[in-house]
């Protein structure tokens, strides 16, 4: 049943349709729930209140309430400090996640659990005679960054609905009232149109997580007759790995995906095993321009105007943007639609030749090893850089190879398409790579990525149940410093390196710190190989001085033995 967003609390809607599941909540109980917590804003006289939820019926309650009273609401798109400074401007915090240290460092405003705030709610009372939202409530949203200053974006309850009235005319399962699981936040504009006013508007249910993982979110998928999946293009490119798509058993009643490219054939397997993804291309300053289903070209939705600039960039102008927006994306117009050429910040000039670093990206796409790529110039070199996440069956080649045969096959794969002078000279390779929640890499990490060597897993340590006894487990890094020299050709740790990790464990305790005088019964029983998930196990007995260690691979000791350490130094 559609309902414009600023209607969604109006009682003529059928109060017993699912507004979320898991734990179900009616349209009767949400719309007690919007009220409840409206008059707590408007009795506490909130103007502004900052949101940071993980809940999606949650925090599509906690929007409406906060417009219902008449207040702006701020959607931090994390809760690094900057952005939760930029929160702390609000008058509140509506929250599911209190215990977040961003609410505790001083920043001077409340914070609402409104958990605990909705336990409180009426039973059936009569709807309020002011039950509508107002058209120019206002959201602010922060843009991602990726490309400059990040900005904040005020869209109007308006806009939102305009936009997902025109989303309910054109997706392609509208008919299919699935239940709609995520992998990404509200928090962003893709989440906030595609998780809370689309399916508000169209009268389908929520699943409330935010499945950031392959696994969680089939495991949602099947956990429902019909769904529909919100996806980021990084979590669908590892779905190309082994899965029960039998469990879905045609539980999938549509993907939408946007917020980067997403490779034709991972848009083909999804097809074989689902339903071909409804790819969105928009931005948070502009909403969403254009979608695609079928081949390379992008069709403008009905209601946005589309054109280029004198260089050849796309504007938009649409009801749910603030006049005519340019863009920095470099179009090519087609009979129907137009084809996306990169943006102009991503065409650079070399040897006096343009070379196009998304479409390196996209031709690395097309490989059968690469999972996800991310393509700049070296922050030091200036040469074109190449930072790829491997999948199952590069990271095999590459422990089968080396780095250097795997970087050389995928060169030789762009030298099919790009000019010579366009083949990356630097590569780093990763199981994954870094995407912030906006789907995006940043500069800071990249730069860290071709600067800053891997020395050792990031290690995270695991409980112990006896006290003496410590824990701790890391995924061996792909490019791990270490396997270049003789090992280039078939990369594994060297043994004094894991005897290294052993000692730089041990020195985040006093007693580790200390000189070593011997190491004992030191054995290597098997190799360490790029991507194996290590456990390091240390036991130390204070009375001898004495550590034991022991690394282990999943199957098997890699290394054990003892290290004898010196007496305590005079302070």
């Amino acid at each position: 049943m559609k309902s414009p967003l600023t209607q969604t609390l109006s009682p003529n809607l059928s109060q017993h349709v699912l507004i979320a599941a898991n734990p179900d909540w009616t349209r009767a109980y949400f719309q007690r729930a919007v009220f409840h917590l409206s008059g707590r804003l408007k009795a506490h006289n909130v103007q502004t209140a900052a949101l940071w939820f993980e809940d999606a019926a949650l925090f599509a309650c906690a929007v409406l309430a906060a417009w219902h009273a008449g207040a702006r609401v701020l959607l931090p798109p994390n809760l690094a400090r900057e952005n939760a400074q930029w929160g702390g401007k609000a008058d509140v915090w509506l929250t599911d996640a209190p215990h977040e240290k961003a609410f505790s460092d001083g920043l001077g405003n409340q914070v609402w659990d409104i958990r605990t705030l909705l336990e409180a709610v009426p039973p059936e009372t009569g709807t309020p005679a002011d039950w509508q939202i107002a058209a120019d409530s206002e959201a602010c949203l922060k843009t991602s960054g990726s490309s400059g200053e990040a900005q904040i974006m005020v869209k109007t309850a308006a806009q939102m609905e305009a936009e997902a009235v025109a989303l309910a005319e054109a997706v392609p399962f509208a008919c299919e009232n699935p239940v709609v699981v995520g992998s990404v936040s509200p928090q962003h504009m893709y989440g906030f149109t595609f998780r809370f006013a689309l399916p508000l508007t169209m009268g389908w249910t929520l699943d409330r997580p935010q499945n950031v993982y392959p696994e969680t979110l089939l495991a949602a998928a099947a956990a429902y007759e019909k769904t529909l999946w919100i996806a980021s293009p990084a979590v669908l490119n590892r779905l190309g790995e082994a899965r029960n798509w039998q469990a879905l058993q045609g539980r999938v009643a549509g993907i939408v995906s946007a917020g980067g490219v997403l490779p034709e054939a991972t848009a083909d397997l999804l097809e074989q095993h689902a339903v071909r993804p409804f790819e969105i291309y928009g931005s948070t300053e502009t909403g969403v321009i254009a979608s695609r289903r079928l081949g390379r070209a992008w069709q403008p939705f009905a209601a946005v105007a589309v054109g280029q600039s004198e260089e050849g960039a796309l504007w938009a102008e649409s009801p749910w943007t603030a006049g005519r927006f340019q863009t920095a994306d470099l179009i090519e117009p087609q009979a129907e639609g137009f084809l996306l050429l990169g943006r102009r910040d991503r065409i650079i000039k070399f040897e006096d030749k343009r070379v196009s670093l998304n479409q390196i990206e996209h031709d690395l796409l097309a490989h059968e090893w690469v999972a996800d790529a991310f393509c700049a110039p070296h922050p030091q070199h200036k040469r074109v850089a190449v930072w790829a996440a491997l999948n199952a069956a590069g990271i095999e080649a590459l422990r089968d190879k080396g780095r250097a045969q795997v970087a050389a096959a995928l060169k030789t794969h762009l030298a099919a398409t790009q000019d010579t002078v366009a083949l990356p000279r630097y590569w780093r390779f990763a199981a994954e790579l870094p995407r912030n929640a906006q789907s995006k890499i940043t500069a800071a990490d990249f730069q860290t990525a071709f600067t800053q060597a891997q020395t050792a897993p990031e290690w995270r340590e695991c409980l112990s149940e006896n006290p003496a006894v410590y824990c701790f487990e890391g995924r061996v890094p792909l490019d791990l410093a270490y396997f270049g020299g003789h090992f280039a050709n078939f990369p594994l740790v060297p043994g004094v390196i894991e005897l290294q990790w052993v000692r730089d464990l041990a020195a985040r305790f006093d007693w580790g710190r200390r000189s070593i005088v011997r190491v004992e019964n030191l054995k290597y029983q098997q190799f360490v190989r790029p991507n194996d998930t290590v456990s390091a196990e240390l036991k130390y007995d204070a009375e001898k001085g004495k550590l034991t260690f022991k690394l282990e691979n999943g199957e098997a000791a890699c290394a054990s033995g003892r290290i004898v350490f010196g007496a305590f130094e005079a302070v």
